[in-house]
């Protein structure tokens, strides 16, 4: 993958918060909604669809929920920042630039892994029904691709 397309995931994923609806400035108090109630936009032309829980995605730490098409394959890729992740529903494996996808273990609803900052790793979602993934982020969300 290129600097170009990680590029153009940021571009998409920058103007698809920017058509959000008004972004909640942290997550003091108590809010709630179900998973129907949530509002998903999709992130450019990508098949990967966002719904913003608490935070500002582009300017520090916030939680998303972020719908994955069955059968996706993802690509490798690193983040500026660690995050927290917990399958909602689907499907998905997670593997480390050291590993394959053959010896990632299939997560399911209520798995969660902690990803560090800046190391290599790419996700799947090999199923044949879509994934809904909850991310805490640590910081503002990038993404950049690796070949």
């Amino acid at each position: 993958m290129t600097k170009l397309r990680t590029l153009g995931f940021m571009t998409a994923f920058v103007a698809t918060l920017a058509v959000s609806p008004a972004l909640a400035d942290g997550h003091s108090g108590y809010s709630a909604k179900s998973l129907a109630e949530l509002e998903f936009f999709p992130i450019g032309d990508l098949p990967i669809q966002i719904a913003v829980l608490w935070g500002n995605p582009q300017e520090g730490p916030s939680a998303v929920m972020m719908k994955f098409p069955p059968n996706f394959p993802g690509g490798m890729h690193t983040h500026t920042y660690a995050y927290h992740a917990v399958v909602v529903s689907g499907a998905s494996k997670h593997w480390g630039n050291d590993e394959t996808e053959a010896a990632a273990a299939l997560q399911m609803p209520g798995d969660y892994w902690f990803q560090e900052a800046g190391q290599k790793h790419q996700d799947s979602f090999p199923t044949d029904e879509e994934t809904i993934l909850y991310l805490q982020f640590e910081g503002p969300i990038d993404t950049m691709f690796v070949e």
